[in-house]
């Protein structure tokens, strides 16, 4: 019987000692395969990356740093302190205990990340966080290779003698994920978040929350679902603030058209609250084959801007038989642009020729866009608009010519507007129009509130007379009627839209339409 079991023994221990080593040479694949994810973000460059592996425990130290030309792309836009914290090296050690009880019973490791900081970036964080933590993360790997990572942030309550203050309540979530990141959930939370501007302003954030689920497709795109949550956002300024909008360059970045700068809306803002309450954006993308159908809804209880309230607010819109190839060569496009560095036009120009280009499938695959649902109250009515929008049969060198893009545009949209809104939208156009500077307006030298209630009437007048030739209906201020456009004829509640024609002006040779004493007058 002893015979037996010495051999026993030694087999059970040499499984004892056997199985830390064979599970750390597991751990390290599934750790190996996070940090090539990490390099194939298209955000990060991974400076270094090296794996100490030992019987109960290794060492992982990867050295991360934001690619520069991101940051350069986009640091006009970010503080300095931030700048500061972005621009440096992060380095990343990741502790590492194998074995069968590691992390719990059915673990292969569990790993304890350390955070590394440049010098000047841990000056910048212990403004903040003193000596907390900034970051912690732990990772448990599970024998099939999935995992759970926990992290979170400490909150921190951070004063400047200036009058700025950031109060933050810290962050929390989790992420678990199948064998080689095939597929991933996350789940975050953000429970407040107050920012003082001084004498300026502030900023309320109140639990915000972010939850998806994703999976690799077949067509090398991330699907699944996610889901943002908001219960407040505040957001008060006590000083004007000015503001120039390009809408001909937004314009012509779709289009191609050159509109003229003279619809680009500028003045000032007059201190005021901007609060959303009860904000929630959800998307759902899925595939068929080589074509990716995705819709997303957006939704708020109720939007105050100073004075007036507006919402509920309801978007739901759904686009479908998306090209696969087309998204991807877009996608790819994006981490191209990340790398480089580029100026806005560039990018622009980039986008642009790669959707009439390597994406055009996009535009020629007969794609759909549902609107399934657009309403919205505001202060003037409630808006409601649903229908359809499709190319049909639209090939490459349509998208260079907008005539023969609408010729295959097939449109179905039902809608709904109150009429002072039209004559709002009006009035607020005219606004980017004329100027008229306060010293004038003072002294009467000119009335705009008369050129207001001008555009008011004339507005009326257009509603009235289309009313009137059956295009539209009016049902308790609002304008009511279905937009048809079809093999580029335009129809308004089943009649087809047609334009007054240009009066005809018979001259005889040598004649002209004004005579030279008119023609030359100023």
């Amino acid at each position: 019987m002893k015979k037996f079991l010495i051999p026993a023994a030694a087999v059970v221990a040499a499984a004892a000692l056997g199985t830390p080593y064979y599970l750390g040479i597991k751990a390290e694949q599934s750790l190996t395969r996070q940090q090539q994810l990490l390099q194939e973000s298209g955000f990060l460059t991974v400076e270094s990356h090296q794996y100490d592996r030992g019987w109960f425990g290794s060492t992982e130290t990867t050295v991360v740093r934001l690619k520069p030309t991101l940051l350069q792309n986009t640091q006009k836009y970010l503080p300095d302190n931030l700048k500061t914290v972005l621009q440096e090296p992060l380095t990343i050690v990741n502790h590492i205990t194998h074995g069968p009880f590691a992390g719990g019973f059915g673990s292969r490791a569990h790993v304890e990340t350390e955070f590394r900081y440049h010098p000047e970036t841990a000056k910048v964080l212990a403004r903040f966080f003193g000596n907390e933590t900034p970051l912690s993360m732990s990772n448990t790997v599970y024998f099939n290779g999935s995992g759970e990572m926990k992290l979170s942030v400490p909150a921190f309550d951070y004063e400047e003698l200036s009058g700025i203050r950031l109060v933050w309540q810290g962050l929390n979530g989790t992420t678990a994920y199948q064998n080689g990141f095939s597929a991933y959930r996350h789940d975050y939370a953000m429970p407040s978040l107050q920012v003082k501007l001084a004498d300026k302003g502030d900023v309320l954030l109140e639990n915000l929350r972010y939850q998806s689920e994703t999976a690799d497709g077949a067509n090398r795109l991330s699907l699944g679902k996610s889901t943002t949550t908001l219960d407040t956002f505040r957001l008060q300024w006590k000083e004007n603030i000015d503001y120039s909008v390009r809408l001909n360059e937004l314009v012509n970045l779709v289009t191609n058209l050159q509109i003229g700068a003279f619809i680009n809306p500028t003045g000032t803002i007059a201190p005021s609250v901007i609060e959303v309450r009860k904000l929630d954006f959800s998307t759902d993308t899925g595939e068929q084959g080589n074509f990716i159908n995705s819709e997303g809804r957006f939704r708020f209880d109720k939007l105050v801007y100073g004075d007036e309230q507006y919402g509920p607010l309801d978007i739901h819109i759904a686009a479908e038989h998306l090209d696969a190839p087309g998204l991807l060569a877009l996608k790819n496009k994006l981490a191209e642009i990340a790398d480089r560095q580029m100026s806005e036009e560039q990018i622009q120009n980039e986008l642009l020729h790669t959707a009439k280009n390597q994406a055009s499938g996009l535009f020629t695959n007969n794609p759909v866009i549902n609107i399934k649902t657009f309403a919205f109250t505001m202060p003037q009515g409630s808006v409601n608009v649903s229908g359809r929008l499709a190319f049909e049969g639209l090939k490459q060198k349509d998208l260079n010519h907008l005539a023969d893009m609408l010729q295959k545009t097939d449109a179905d949209l039902t809608m709904s507007v109150p009429q002072k809104l039209l004559e709002q939208l009006a009035v607020n156009q005219a606004r980017s129009i004329f100027s008229v500077n306060p010293e004038d307006e003072a002294a009467g030298e000119a009335a705009i509130e008369d050129i207001n209630e001008t555009l008011r009437l004339m507005v009326d007048s257009t509603i009235q007379s289309m009313a009137r030739d059956q295009y539209l209906t009016l049902n308790g201020g609002n304008v009511q009627t279905r937009m048809i456009l079809k093999n580029n004829k335009l129809t308004l509640n089943g009649k087809v839209l047609e334009s007054e024609p240009e009066p005809a002006f018979d001259l005889n040779e040598g004649e002209e339409i004004l005579p030279e004493s008119a023609a030359s007058a100023p």
